[in-house]
């Protein structure tokens, strides 16, 4: 006779086992994403200065973040 592991095991398992459910840092290629807040009134206004420099968002705020941080350092 054999003993069956009980399914909730199995299932725990195959949840524990998925892509996304690993706490940490979700990546992509060489950089990592984030998910950022902002009011809509904001990100408009990024979206505009994103549009008249003709770069993305995420690198005009990379950017932006970059400038700040080496500002900060100095």
């Amino acid at each position: 006779m054999t003993i069956a592991k009980p399914r909730a095991r199995q299932a725990d398992s195959f949840v524990a086992g998925a892509p996304d459910a690993k706490a940490g840092r979700w990546k992509r290629g060489a950089k990592t994403q984030i998910t950022l807040s902002i009011a809509p009134e904001l990100l408009e206004r990024i979206d505009e200065v994103a549009r008249r420099k003709y770069v993305s968002r995420a690198a005009l705020v990379a950017l932006w973040l970059n400038d700040r941080l080496e500002q900060e350092a100095a």
